[in-house]
């Protein structure tokens, strides 16, 4: 079995990228491995705003205002995963590509990742034909090993 040395998790602040995380941190520790976080942001598309009315100014304006937000809670991120494992070096990166799935897959090309670690939202039904799935397409396209979380069971009613 190969040696993990470098690992990918993308997260996106909700719950089940939270606990995802936490099991990418703790196989980071346990293999001494690199770790290295990424969020999407995609760029709004002026052309796809058109009919909203909304300039061009304003949708740049509300990117550079959201990825700074997204900045500090990354950077914060980063330092409190360091401060709670010690042993472990976090990077990360705001990435701002429309396709979250392609986005995960060219940093773990050029990270040369052995391992991408990340939640699944579950979507069924129309959501998902509506939403896609990053977590599905990331799975399929991968040329390194894929760790999706799906979030703690339910009891069945």
């Amino acid at each position: 079995m190969k040696r993990i040395k470098k690992i990918i998790c993308p997260v996106d602040f909700s719950d089940i990228s939270d606990e995802a995380l936490e099991i990418g941190t703790q196989l980071a520790e346990k293999y001494a491995a690199a770790f290295h976080l990424i969020y999407v942001l995609p760029r709004p598309n002026f052309y796809d705003w058109t009919l909203t009315g909304m300039s061009n100014i304003v949708l740049d304006d509300y990117f550079e205002k959201t990825k700074a937000e997204v900045e500090v809670k990354m950077k914060s991120l980063a330092e409190i995963l360091e401060k709670d494992h010690p042993f472990l070096d976090v990077q990360y990166e705001i990435s701002d590509k429309m396709d979250a799935a392609q986005a995960i897959l060219d940093k773990a090309k050029e990270f040369k990742a052995d391992l991408i670690i990340m939640g699944s939202h579950g979507r069924r039904g129309i959501n998902r034909v509506l939403m896609g799935s990053v977590a599905e397409s990331v799975l399929r396209h991968a040329t390194c090993g894929v760790m999706i979380y799906k979030g703690k069971s339910k009891p069945i009613k």
